[in-house]
């Protein structure tokens, strides 16, 4: 009996280790940049999205949003009815612009300055595109979007993910990428313990 406590005690320990690393190596990073959105049915596989950007002062004092891209994949938008229809405030200060896909590399909604750009601590509303929607039955959901800074050879600044406004139209649920690499290091602490018990 102490035998098995002792045994227990051992995986106990490891499975907790392995969910303390795991947690460490897939947790999301801080983003100095937020990019919400809300999705409007247009009918039929037409949407809209509308988009609210913050910038919270995080890449540096001083330093404005000029430049970002948000994502969309070809294979669910089609791509060449992709269309800016933003507010007429976001078309006197930004140029959007519709990039289209390479082999490997994803169709852009590609948004520049043409002042100051986005200061920190502000937010903007009034971005907007509508598309078509080829996913089916599922509904469009979040993006993934890029900030450059256009003053220094475009240097990527940050990637990240975009969150939903309140009253959006509710997207399908997926596992976050945290909870993924918890459940992976969790099984394989389980079988490295399994092999060295059964080798002992």
């Amino acid at each position: 009996m102490k035998f098995m406590q002792v045994k227990k005690s051992k995986w106990v320990k490891g499975f907790s280790l392995a969910l303390i690393m795991g947690g460490g190596l897939w947790m999301p990073t801080a983003q100095a940049i937020s990019i919400q959105y809300q999705l409007t049915s247009l009918g039929g596989d037409a949407y809209r999205y509308d988009y609210t950007v913050a910038n919270d002062g995080s890449l540096g004092s001083g330093v404005s949003l000029k430049l970002f891209d948000i994502l969309f994949d070809p294979a669910l938008y089609d791509e060449t009815l992709l269309t800016p229809v933003s507010s007429a405030s976001i078309t006197a200060d930004w140029t959007e612009t519709i990039f289209a896909s390479a082999p490997g590399v994803p169709t852009a909604y590609d948004v520049s300055a043409n002042t100051s750009g986005l200061a920190g601590g502000a937010s903007l509303s009034g971005f907007a595109v509508k598309f078509t929607w080829l996913g089916g039955a599922s509904l469009p959901g979040a993006q993934s979007f890029e900030v450059y800074d256009p003053d220094n050879n475009f240097e990527l600044l940050e990637t990240g993910g975009q969150t939903t406004l309140a009253g959006a139209v509710p997207s399908p649920t997926v596992p976050e990428p945290p909870m993924i690499g918890l459940l992976a290091w969790g099984l394989l602490a389980l079988l490295v313990r399994r092999r060295r018990s059964s080798v002992q």
